[in-house]
């Protein structure tokens, strides 16, 4: 495979997370081809520049495992969003293309492969914008197949130049901009409240840029490639991590895809029975809530042994 894209790592101060991050990187097929650029935002005090101390040793031994290393390293910190925004950009001024990772993102052995498969078959096709790494669930019976549609994952993902010039992180404009039918589909038909991100993010309560991406892919009429089963799983769900919170155990377990098998679909539409599969795995995360909660109400009153048991692993799950 010639003309592989250049991969971005994203890092601050979880050496642990980060040297698990780039070993498994290092143990995909198309690693020793692949440039390698790691971002690591500035520190905030003596605490963060000993964590970076750890990190670029790490760096430092794994630099046989790619193509080639380079390290940018901010003076000052620049905080989560705005690091990633500007690395992305910078590296995008020199290649037509990037592969983005943060330093929680443990990737399968053929992540490389699906990626820069992705990011050839659809580069001339311009109405896909976005490549996901990763998916919520795991459809098994489609472990081969991709499909298209309107949102964005962050987890391990991959973009062009040409698309990516449109990024603005601009909650006003947005906001402006976007009617109710158009946030309606915009939270995946009523099923999520994305749209509550982009105003938490105008009146300064978050601070971040994902949500922008997809915003922006959105109101262009943009679709993303996103695989039936995940090449990516975030162990940075335990707390330690800018913008995430702990994840059940039941997703920290889950099976990467492994076989790389990448086959692209010529029509750049979003299968509208393919967005109703996966509209019902956004919808259980609320489910869940509501099931837990009922869960822990019964758990006050005096049940038989094992309907307590059985309500604490639902729970736990």
């Amino acid at each position: 495979m010639k003309n592989l894209a250049p991969i971005l790592i994203i890092g601050f101060n979880r050496p642990i997370h980060f040297r698990k991050t780039l070993n498994a990187l290092s143990r995909n097929e198309l690693a020793k081809n692949s440039t390698l650029f790691i971002s690591i935002d500035g520190p905030r005090d003596a605490r963060d520049e000993r964590k970076q101390k750890l990190i670029y040793k790490t760096i430092h031994k794994s630099y046989s495992n790619f193509k080639s290393i380079k390290i940018i390293k901010n003076k000052s910190n620049k905080g989560l969003a705005l690091n990633i925004v500007d690395s992305v950009s910078n590296v995008l001024n020199k290649y037509n293309k990037i592969i983005v990772l943060e330093d929680d993102l443990i990737t399968s052995k053929s992540f490389l492969r699906y990626m820069n498969n992705a990011l050839d078959f659809y580069q001339h096709k311009k109405r896909v914008w976005h490549i996901n790494g990763h998916n919520i669930t795991d459809f098994k019976e489609r472990r081969n197949e991709i499909f298209l549609w309107r949102f964005m994952n962050c987890w391990g993902w991959a973009t062009w130049r040409d698309r990516w010039a449109n990024f603005e992180k601009d909650p006003k404009s947005i906001i402006k901009s976007f009617d109710k039918k158009m946030i309606y589909r915009f939270n995946l038909d009523g099923t999520c409240s994305f749209w509550d991100q982009i105003k938490q993010n105008n009146s300064g309560k978050l601070n971040t840029w994902a949500i922008f991406w997809y915003a922006i892919i959105f109101k262009n009429d943009g679709i993303c490639v996103s695989p039936w089963c995940s090449y990516i799983r975030n162990i940075g769900l335990d707390g330690s991590g800018t913008n995430c919170k702990e994840e059940s155990s039941a997703r920290k377990n889950i099976l990467l895809k492994q076989s790389g098998i990448f086959n692209g679909l010529e029509i750049e539409l979003e299968n509208k029975h393919d967005f109703e599969l996966m509209k019902k795995q956004y919808k259980k995360p609320f489910f869940k809530k509501i099931l837990t909660l009922t869960l822990k109400f019964f758990l006050k009153v005096n049940l038989k042994p094992k309907l307590r048991n059985f309500a604490y692993k639902l729970i736990k799950s």
